[in-house]
């Protein structure tokens, strides 16, 4: 991610090019005059902001005519293009200049490949795409709800600012509002159910429990009730005759309450109601951080990657922190 002089890189136009390897570290070194070391070596005269530096075309149609303060000074190599990347790459950012590198094409840890690829490629991977959702959508179905308010004045929105924790009454929500609409409310709750089986159905199927068997049999009642069993919490019975019942069964990935079962299910529906934000929070040690780990697989944001689409479509703004730390356990929260 940094410009290095070495040899074995060497561009025979410039005698500099981009380290390929995408893990090499960005910021220190002579090569970044946003950090101290980089500052000292430039006050010297070193580093690669004293070096002829190449900048590569966008494959952007316009990225010339967006860059011309930069034409001067840099050694541009061609390509030809379509206009869909952004040019935004100049000798302020690969010098770093600004102590932080700006988003571009070519740099950019959220850059995509396909930056580079020609209209043909582009147009042949948005086909095989287009045909993968389309058998996805034949095969698991997709969200097909549609706001029909009574006539074709937008819907009013309830003012939750004057109530605590946006519990507004039930008769204080105006008339025409989405949460008043008892049809709207019936085809929405249809549409939320059916999209949560169809994600929980996916989640079945990436762990090895599909609905069906690889012999292509569906599974029985009986085999349904123990994945559901099996994959969901276990609920311990508010009765206190009754909450023993089930303490030592195995069977089960999580252990609630009944009262933290209702509570959960108030919050959602909370959420839901008042199209409010939902935050789901993870406190641990080292564990439950994801310490040796990448961070984007850790467990709250793989969470997170998964369900935020689902809490969109229901309206809901999904905030998921972990808070795990290495050395401290959960009650420390």
């Amino acid at each position: 991610l940094q410009l290095t002089p070495t040899m074995d890189q060497t561009d025979s136009s410039s005698g500099y090019n981009y380290n390929q390897n995408p893990h090499q570290p960005s910021f220190g070194g002579v090569n970044n005059v946003g950090q101290p070391g980089g500052a000292k070596a430039a006050a010297a005269g070193q580093g690669v902001a004293f070096q002829d530096i190449d900048i590569p075309v966008s494959n952007n149609i316009n990225n010339n005519n967006n860059n011309n303060n930069n034409a001067a000074a840099a050694k541009s190599s061609s390509s030809s293009g379509h206009p869909v990347a952004s040019a935004s790459l100049n000798i302020a950012n690969i010098v770093n200049h600004w102590g932080h590198y700006m988003h571009d094409e070519h740099r950019s840890p959220y850059a995509s490949h396909l930056y580079d690829h020609p209209k043909e490629i582009l147009d042949a991977e948005q086909a095989k795409f287009v045909k993968k959702m389309e058998q996805v959508r034949t095969e698991w179905g997709a969200w097909s709800f549609q706001d029909d308010p009574l006539d074709d004045t937008e819907r009013p929105v309830p003012d939750f600012s004057k109530v605590p924790y946006k519990d507004l009454p039930n008769d204080q929500f105006p008339k025409g509002s989405w949460q008043t609409d008892e049809p709207h409310v019936r085809r929405f709750i249809e549409e939320a159910k059916a999209l949560v089986d169809r994600v929980t159905e996916g989640i079945y199927a990436e762990y090895a429990s599909p609905r069906v068997k690889p012999d292509g049999t569906p599974l029985t009642d009986d085999e349904l009730v123990a994945r559901a069993k099996q994959w969901g919490p276990k609920i311990i019975p508010s009765d206190p005759d009754d909450a023993l019942s089930n303490k030592d069964d195995p069977v089960g990935i999580a252990t609630m309450s009944q009262v933290a079962m209702d509570g959960l299910v108030r919050k959602l529906l909370h959420s839901l109601l008042t199209n409010d934000e939902f935050y789901v929070v993870l406190g641990g040690h080292s564990a439950a951080a994801g310490h040796g780990n990448q961070f984007q697989q850790n467990k709250y944001i793989t969470f997170h990657h998964l369900m935020e689409p689902v809490m969109d479509k229901l309206g809901i703004r999904l905030v998921s922190r972990n808070m795990g730390q290495g050395g401290v356990g959960t009650l420390q929260f």
